[in-house]
């Protein structure tokens, strides 16, 4: 028999950023009352460094600001996965940069959760941005070289049967 999977959804700063657009265009409330539910679910996650990324002015930052907790800290494992992504993967991030860039931290996070689930757990792990696919030195690329599930905010919108638009009467 074919059971169903549960799904984990790690987003990038990028799904942030866009979604931030989309509220500046098409503000639905009820929308943020469903991402923060998948949030407090734990079907979401992120980074602690994807937070430290999102600026505190927008909407999207006041939004976010008393969400921290769902922002996962750096852990051994993640620190090992970062090591592996960095090594095959040396132009992944901008080593003039001094502080700490959240793509790898959210790819590791993604591994660490998908390694979690190795053990008897039905769960998949995607993670979640806006860069683009056909990209050799994004997130897309990165998370297919070490067998990561990788969705745009389209597909994870779809995935969970939420969608924008207007609604003719």
């Amino acid at each position: 028999m074919n059971e169903l999977k549960e799904k984990i959804f790690c987003f990038d700063t990028s799904v942030f950023t866009s979604l931030n657009r989309i509220h500046n265009i098409i503000p639905i409330q009820d929308f943020w009352k469903m991402l923060e539910k998948l949030f407090k679910s734990d079907k979401i996650i992120s980074h602690k460094y994807v937070f430290d990324e999102i600026k505190p002015g927008d909407f999207i930052g006041k939004w976010i600001q008393d969400k921290e907790q769902y922002f996962i800290g750096v852990t051994d494992k993640q620190f090992q996965n970062v090591e592996k992504i960095l090594q095959r993967f040396p132009d992944f991030i901008d080593s003039e940069k001094e502080k700490n860039q959240a793509d790898p931290w959210v790819i590791a996070l993604a591994m660490e959760k998908s390694e979690e689930n190795l053990f008897g757990k039905n769960t998949v792990v995607y993670v979640v941005s806006q860069e683009k696919i056909s990209s050799t030195k994004k997130i897309p690329a990165v998370c297919k070289a070490f067998n990561i599930d990788h969705l745009n905010l389209e597909a994870f919108l779809k995935d969970n049967r939420m969608r924008f638009g207007i609604i003719e009467s």
